[in-house]
């Protein structure tokens, strides 16, 4: 085959020049608040890229901007050479299993009257009209999903409080995933957790997207744990990305002071 035949596969997500502003109301003084002031960042099939920066930067807007849970004010998203940015509800519905999210928040992301089998189902029976599945191959594949995660199946009929913080971020993991997406949104995932917990996490994060493929959006404020996870590094400051690279680079040979700042007071090494 020469190369005129071949074909590429667009990048999982392309994001190029990303606004969004909140309006806040005359009393706070402060006017408008520009969260995200023209954010151009690009996630490759199967690669994990990590959006770091300090409380305010910006990332938790980015990563519901791109899914489409906020409205951006400007710019253009893609996922898998889709344009999403101006969907309609209607014609975004078909996509949504293709984008999923794991929330900072282990215990206030599920619904506490739910049990874990139908919390973990959830997103098939919502794509039953899509995807049509009968009773039985979705209990089938929640089971298989549960262990992947590395939850035992006893635990279907438990609710969330009945659960340590490390099982529920798992069943937030397995209930993101059972669709197969092709791009895991992870925000702060494991900041709410026991430090000996996080490690176990990220393991399985990191098992999960070897053995799935998915590309993932990665946010945190912690460095160490973008250096042990991600392939590439995206810096954000003030609602702009001032850096961005592979990660040994990033770390190795960082361009902008901020990005020293960060480094300077991380225990990490390249």
């Amino acid at each position: 085959m020469n190369g005129s035949d071949m074909t590429t596969e667009p990048p999982t997500l392309t994001v190029t020049g990303l606004r969004k502003t909140f309006h806040l109301p005359r009393t706070s003084g402060r006017g408008a608040v520009h969260a995200v002031a023209g954010v151009d960042l690009m996630i490759g099939r199967g690669e994990i890229v990590g959006l770091v920066g300090e409380s305010g930067s910006g990332k938790t807007t980015v990563a519901h901007c791109v899914l489409r849970l906020l409205e951006p004010d400007a710019g253009a998203i893609a996922l898998d050479g889709t344009d999403v940015t101006h969907l309609s509800r209607r014609k975004l519905t078909p996509l949504r299993p293709k984008m999923h999210m794991v929330f900072q928040d282990p215990y206030s992301s599920l619904n506490p009257r739910m049990k874990v089998a139908d919390i973990v189902a959830a997103p098939l029976r919502a794509q039953r009209r899509e995807r049509p599945m009968s009773r039985r191959k979705i209990n089938a594949e929640m089971d298989e999903m549960l262990a992947q995660v590395g939850l035992s199946p006893q635990l279907r009929g438990s609710f969330p409080h009945e659960l340590s913080g490390g099982q529920r971020q798992r069943v937030g993991l397995a209930r993101s995933l059972i669709a197969r997406p092709l791009l895991l949104v992870a925000d702060e995932p494991t900041s709410a957790l026991d430090v000996s917990v996080q490690a176990a996490i990220l393991n399985q994060l990191a098992d999960l997207q070897r053995d799935l493929g998915f590309s993932c959006l990665f946010i945190s404020h912690n460095l160490a744990v973008v250096h042990y996870l991600c392939d590439r590094i995206a810096v954000m400051r003030r609602g702009v990305i001032v850096e961005a690279g592979p990660r040994d680079q990033v770390f190795r040979s960082p361009s902008h002071p901020y990005t020293r700042e960060l480094l300077s007071a991380t225990d990490v090494s390249p």
